[in-house]
């Protein structure tokens, strides 16, 4: 079946995409098999109104979407920092990014739920209001002041202030 193949030699741009998106490897080769099972699933009811990368990705946004949804409320946000280890920076550099994704956590459970989440979804994942809204099922009037709101806390957070203020 050309479908399969084609779903195939998209796995890679889709697997790109996830990385960007979500939080940890594991979450995004879920949402991409996920995907890839649905569009199979779904394949003849593919309209082809869009291209089928297009169609794919759509697909994928949701599964983030929803595996986020699924994640604990009380789970921290920041992984591990030997996650983001790389070969590039020293310790030094490696150091200061731990405290700063650290106070970034810290920060962010200071938020009230549905702002901490509306701001990850907008801001951390890149998605539209209209996305935001579907997740937490607010109005975009709503979605744009939890996330008006939750940049607010953030910025007056004492935590990142004083790394701001050591150029962090």
């Amino acid at each position: 079946m050309r479908g399969t193949e084609e779903l195939a030699r998209l796995r890679p741009q889709l697997m790109a995409f996830a990385l960007r998106r979500a939080a940890s490897r594991e979450q995004a080769e879920d949402a991409v098999q996920e995907t890839l099972l649905a569009a199979l699933e779904g394949l003849e009811r593919y309209a082809g109104q869009a291209s089928l990368r297009t169609w794919l990705v759509g697909i994928l946004k949701h599964k983030l979407v929803d595996g986020f949804r699924r994640g604990s409320k009380d789970q921290p946000l920041a992984m591990d920092g030997d996650e983001f280890a790389h070969g590039g920076p020293g310790p030094e550099e490696s150091s200061m990014a731990a405290a700063t994704l650290a106070a970034f956590d810290r920060g962010l459970r200071r938020l009230p739920g549905k702002a901490a989440q509306a701001f990850i979804l907008r801001e951390v994942l890149g998605m539209d209001v209209t996305e935001v809204c579907a997740a937490l099922s607010v109005t975009p009037t709503h979605c744009w002041v939890l996330v008006h709101r939750a940049r607010g806390r953030l910025r007056a957070c004492p935590d990142l202030g004083a790394l701001a203020a050591e150029g962090g």
